[in-house]
């Protein structure tokens, strides 16, 4: 029975997200958002998916607004979803913990839009939300970690993310601090998370008709995880290195 509320809950989390952005396609909710017009659309995560999501969530902004919900009590929200996430992976359960993550990612996205909303900007709310968002990715990466204990290959892939996602965010950190330009490149966290929703919901499918084997293999998973190992530490790098002739004389 669980195995099969998992199936469905990944089936149901495909179809939502295509929903989301057939209704924004189709012209439905709020369109131009300024948000990402200045972040920009990316490989993994397009312009387009970006503008969906915040369509969907302009009514709860509007209800946080009513009822003046503070935008911390948004951020620390983002950390129950997230570990949810990482027990539910860490069990196996990949379709619910995509469910999970895409509630973190949507909460840390409404924070930062009630407090533009409502005018509660503030650098210890950006730095309050910094720092969540790299004990959600720990949770995340953690629930991961423990469900591939058993391979030290993928445990190692697991690391090589985690530090890749760290050194990426730390490189725009560094840049702000230094009053540099922050450098632009691939695998921002949007774009990590949306692999990484993505692996999580395609793996109870992929367990269930290509995997001969089960849960012990989990395909989608690893090849996210693969990806966001590879791409953010070359990622880190270009960046470090677009720093560096930046800072230098």
């Amino acid at each position: 029975m669980i195995w099969s509320i998992d199936l469905i809950a990944a089936i149901a989390l495909g179809s939502f997200c295509l929903m989301g952005v057939c209704l924004h396609l189709g012209g439905f909710g709020a369109r131009g958002f300024e948000r990402v017009r200045l972040q920009g659309g990316t490989f993994f995560l397009s312009s387009v998916v970006m503008e969906a999501g915040y369509a969907l969530l302009q009514p709860a902004v509007r209800w946080c607004q009513r009822r003046a919900v503070s935008p911390a009590v948004l951020s620390w929200l983002s950390l129950a979803p997230a570990l949810a996430a990482a027990g539910a992976g860490a069990k196996g359960y990949w379709g619910v913990a995509g469910w999970a993550l895409l509630a973190s990612a949507l909460l840390d996205v409404l924070d930062g839009a009630v407090a533009r909303a409502t005018d509660q900007t503030s650098a210890g709310g950006a730095i309050l939300d910094s720092v969540l968002d790299r004990y959600v990715e720990f949770l995340c990466f953690g629930g991961v970690g423990w469900f591939y204990r058993e391979s030290p290959v993928m445990t190692l892939m697991v690391l090589s993310a985690l530090l890749g996602s760290f050194m990426v965010t730390y490189s725009t950190a560094k840049a702000e601090a230094l009053q540099l330009t922050p450098p632009r490149g691939m695998m921002k966290r949007s774009d990590r998370l949306a692999v990484m929703i993505m692996g999580a919901g395609l793996t109870p499918i992929s367990q269930m008709w290509w995997e001969p084997n089960g849960s012990d293999r989990a395909w989608p998973l690893a090849i996210a995880v693969g990806i966001i190992a590879v791409l953010a530490n070359v990622s880190a790098i270009n960046r470090f290195r677009a720093l560096h002739r930046e800072a230098s004389p």
